[in-house]
């Protein structure tokens, strides 16, 4: 299982369409095989500040993922107005619940 999560930094101007377009797209990327979570929410619109989440069953999944039209036709729109980008892949080794829960 991996992880990957973070932040970018879209340009603010952009926020709204980049969020409709994220919108449009993570319904069909939630159902790539492998994936078990996506998103990428607004934190701070003023800022254009976004949270990046995903979970993947591997490093398999995450590599088709990243080759599919419609992620690769998104990035290449969006990748010079982004400001920022601090995204990392995660390795899990495992799972548990919260303390308590």
């Amino acid at each position: 299982m991996i992880f990957v999560a973070g932040t970018l930094t879209v340009n603010p101007a952009l926020l709204p369409q980049f969020q409709r377009d994220v919108a449009a797209m993570a319904p069909r990327v939630r159902q790539e095989q492998g994936c078990h979570h996506y998103s990428l929410l607004t934190e701070d619109a003023r800022t254009g500040l976004v949270n990046v989440l995903e979970q993947w069953a591997d490093d398999a999944a995450l590599g088709t993922h990243l080759t599919q039209p419609w992620v690769v036709e998104f990035y290449n729109k969006y990748v010079s107005h982004l400001l920022a980008l601090n995204v990392k892949v995660y390795d899990i080794s495992g799972e548990r619940s919260l303390p308590g829960m």
